[in-house]
């Protein structure tokens, strides 16, 4: 794993810019996707009350209620965290799936809960959530795996709402509005140094220049007495 001290960062003001620069661009372009379904979910002043076939069918991403369908816990697939700071800090289980089905043959809904969930006690339970989502709240990696059966499948995010996803992009957007700061910084650093390299301590590179006094033939300086000014005086005649 690459490691960049702040020492690292003085010393070489440009890895800073092509950081924080890259950040902001990149969070620029998560912004602008994620946009599209925010504004969709914000439009919507309560979950809509649909069938587990409408859901299924639906195009776009809706803020959705679901009061039926038969769930499959047997079925259902517990998805782990990576090792890592995450998974100590909220557990193990990333995500549960559990496939629920309705009275048309071919039409799975995936009910995606975050973490670990008992599934047997949940079972029949109104579920809310959102559905169609593949940028804010990205089901993917869900649709891949349920839909090798060859089934219509959609994944409703349980918990998920507007103002959940309205909280994530701002969160994105206070991130990149910081890699800005932070490249800012780093180029202010290195317009100051003249370059894309100051000094290890922070400052500028200092450059050194002849003294016009310096005796390039001797190992000291050179003394010169000061040269006094001729006189402008006009002499009188005898």
């Amino acid at each position: 794993m690459l490691h960049i001290d702040a020492a690292t960062l003085r010393k070489y003001p440009i890895l800073g810019v092509v950081i924080g620069g890259a950040t902001a661009v990149f969070l620029g372009y998560l912004i602008s996707s994620g946009w599209p379904e925010a504004r969709a979910l914000l439009g919507q002043k309560a979950p809509d009350r649909i069938s587990l076939h409408e859901t299924v069918n639906l195009r776009g991403v809706r803020w959705v209620t679901l009061s039926e369908g038969r769930w499959h816990c047997d079925q259902a697939l517990t998805i782990e965290r990576r090792p890592g700071l995450e998974r100590w800090l909220r557990g193990p289980v990333e995500t549960t799936e559990v496939p629920i089905t309705g009275a048309m043959d071919g039409e799975v809904l995936v009910a995606s809960f975050d973490g670990a969930v008992a599934c047997a006690e949940r079972a029949g339970s109104s579920l809310t959530g959102v559905v169609g989502s593949t940028e804010i709240f990205t089901s993917r990696g869900a649709l891949r795996r349920w839909s090798r059966s060859g089934n219509r499948v959609a994944v409703l995010h349980v918990g998920a709402s507007p103002r959940f996803a309205l909280i994530m992009l701002i969160g994105l957007v206070a991130i990149g509005i910081g890699g800005i700061v932070f490249a800012g910084y780093y180029l202010t650093l290195m317009l100051r140094s003249g370059g894309g390299r100051s000094d290890p301590d922070g400052g500028p590179r200092v450059v050194a220049t002849a003294r016009p006094d310096f005796d390039a033939a001797g190992p000291g300086w050179r003394h010169r007495e000061p040269v006094r000014p001729r006189s402008t005086r006009v002499r009188r005649g005898r």
